[in-house]
């Protein structure tokens, strides 16, 4: 990612033999995990950072048997549950066994590997499920293989669906821990990025539901709405945990420091940057773990950090008491939703107040770290309510106004006439949400679509009509959600909406290549992808495909469809328009719509659809051609 990279550059290393202290604790705050397990002693005690989470990668009896069919399930999504089972039984059998006078039972060195060696022991299994290939590397790279293998393992999985109600309060009370295992194996094998702890608490939720369901008069629909809104979480839940492990994978472990930095800071405003700098480093190893697969890892240290932000609630926060009063497997859910803790008094909007003298020139290296490092603390405690898509993007505006300034004559001057260029990140995002929300209000629903579906098929042509319609229906809910709330609250919630769909058209891209506006937008700048894909027009570099009557399918069945039916067969219609002609004028489209209406009244009024449609579809057809040049 530029705007983080130069945000936060590594110290040279000649800054590492005999810094200062607070050059070194600068330094280390933004030095990341390179090797998961050495650096985690590392940033532990060898740097001296506090931390809230210990070095043991001793494991519990609790929740075991949950966390090991989770992680097996995501990493071989194709296996049976009786293979599940059986690699599950051999890893807790070896976990619990001690391994010297010092190692208790259940306390490994190094469990993930532990994972792996089981997941590659039997080459049948390696075999039948296309991942020999990564067992016959070691190491890291085995690791970083297997990950690889979870992109694409789960094509033949089926979607998921719950069982019918009967059958599952049946298969409840024979067993309720082969049930829950199942539900679990289930959930985890389809949703392979989803973290650990959440299956763990949606699962525990389900398993609260089932008995009070099938006790119910309205045994069907009581369970029918629990598991919608499970499955919404789950959805919902597993888009974000991929998100995040993506813009790891691409933009590095800096990046994620910096959104963690930002998010803690707006969360926690009152706490000092001690504090934060300490919840940051730990959290954002967390995430990594998470990522990584690491499941024991992910649930253990998420429980401890937990456990330690409620124990220090009066320096954090005052809107997580009643979090803290739930169970562990719910609390860390309850905690990230919270809403933020009341700014303290007297803080300053100016920048002045924020930093204090800035002579940016004067420092060195790891000063300039730190330097931006409080600028975003202060920066985000100050602008709770701003995005951090935003904060980031005004962040690296910020550090170039100040590299370019130390090099002017009259630097103050410079500064504060530099500073104005932030506000128009601000302004930017602000005009947007509000210019959309209005167009929301003004079209609804479907015609709000519309104009979207035009400007993202010019744009990404590439893209099937399913996934165009599917990926503007999300702007859709963005804009409904949005924009119920306070104005004040439209970008903030625009923007974090948008980076997450934004997110998942770069994994769209990653996978299949779409087009170079769209792989420059996705890789050049994290912090700038909105903004790249807002300002993309059209796809200089698509050509048409020659004109095809097939594509254009006019029969009764227009006439016959529905509500959301209806909807989408006009809308692939409307899709395979702009393919054919993208630089289609207003007028133009005015004018074969205007054309289409008429022909789909006249032949849905006609007592013979049929033939109406055999007769006048092709002249229909003519009259398009000639209307748009094609």
């Amino acid at each position: 990612m530029i705007a983080v990279r130069i945000l936060l550059p590594p110290p040279p290393a000649s800054a590492l033999k005999q810094p200062a202290a607070m050059e070194w604790r600068a330094a280390v705050f933004f030095v990341f995990l390179l090797n998961i397990a050495e650096s985690r002693m590392l940033h532990r005690h060898e740097f001296g950072i506090a931390s809230t989470l210990d070095s043991s990668q001793c494991s519990t009896e609790k929740n075991m048997l949950g966390l090991a069919t989770i992680t097996f399930a995501q990493f071989v999504p194709g296996a049976t549950l009786q293979e599940i089972n059986k690699m599950t039984n051999d890893v807790l059998t070896a976990i619990k066994k001690p391994t010297s006078d010092e190692q208790h039972g259940g306390c490994l060195e190094n469990q993930m590997s532990v994972f792996l060696d089981e997941i590659c022991h039997e080459k049948e299994l390696s075999e039948k499920h296309g991942y020999s290939n990564c067992c016959s590397q070691s190491g890291e790279a085995r690791h970083q293989c297997l990950l690889a293998h979870k992109k694409t393992a789960s094509a033949s999985v089926l979607p998921f669906s719950f069982p019918e109600a009967a059958e599952s309060c049946k298969a409840y009370k024979e067993n309720r821990e082969m049930f829950m295992n199942r539900v679990i194996y289930e959930v985890s094998r389809r949703y392979r990025f989803m973290y650990a702890p959440a299956i763990l608490s949606l699962a525990a939720q389900y398993d609260k539901t089932v008995p009070v369901c099938c006790e119910a008069e309205n045994m069907e629909e009581c369970l029918q709405t629990k598991r919608a809104s499970i499955a919404k979480e789950l959805k919902e839940g597993s888009m974000l945990n991929e998100h995040v492990c993506a813009v790891l994978r691409k933009f590095g472990s800096r990046n994620l420091q910096a959104i963690t930095l930002i998010k803690m800071s707006q969360k926690f405003p009152k706490a000092n940057f001690t504090e934060i700098e300490k919840l940051v480093l730990d959290v954002a190893h967390i995430h990594e773990e998470c990522c990584l697969g690491n499941a024991m890892e992910c649930l253990q240290d998420g429980e401890k950090i937990m456990s330690y932000i409620c124990s220090q609630q009066d320096i954090l926060s005052s809107k997580i008491a009643e979090c803290c009063k739930l169970p562990t497997l719910e609390l860390g859910y309850c905690i990230i939703h919270a809403e933020n803790d009341d700014k303290p008094e007297g803080l300053s909007p100016s920048l002045d107040g924020v930093l204090g003298d800035r002579n940016y020139g004067q420092l060195s290296s790891e000063e300039k770290i730190m330097f931006m490092a409080r600028f975003l603390y202060e920066y985000s405690r100050s602008h709770t309510k701003f995005a951090v898509s935003v904060i980031l993007r005004v962040a690296k505006t910020y550090q170039e106004i100040m590299e370019k300034c130390s090099q002017s004559e009259n630097s103050a001057v410079c500064q504060n006439n530099g500073e104005k260029e932030l506000q128009k990140h601000i302004q930017e995002s602000q005009a947007l949400a509000k210019q959309s929300c209005a167009l929301h209000q003004k079209l609804g629903d479907y015609y709000f679509q519309k104009v979207f579906l035009i400007a993202y098929t010019r744009k990404i042509p590439q893209l099937t009509s399913a996934e165009l319609i599917d990926l503007t229906r999300k702007m859709v809910s963005i804009a409904s959600t949005c924009c119920q709330l306070s104005e004040e609250n439209w970008s903030a919630c625009g923007e974090a909406a948008a980076d997450l769909f934004i997110g998942h058209l770069c994994l769209r891209h990653e996978a299949n290549p779409l087009n170079p506006g769209i792989g420059h937008c996705c890789n050049s700048s994290y912090s700038n992808r909105r903004p790249c894909i807002t300002s993309l027009v059209m796809d200089e570099s698509y050509v048409p495909p020659p004109f095809s009557a097939d594509k254009f399918t006019l029969n009764k069945d227009l006439c016959q469809a529905q509500g959301q039916a209806l909807q989408t067969m006009k809308q692939e219609l409307l899709i395979n328009l702009v393919k054919q002609k993208p630089d289609m004028t207003e007028e133009q489209h005015e004018a074969v719509t205007a054309d289409f209406s008429g022909f789909l009244e006249k032949c849905c009024q006609d007592q013979e659809q049929e033939d109406c449609f055999a007769k006048e579809g092709p002249k229909l057809i003519s009259r398009t051609r000639a209307a748009l040049g094609v």
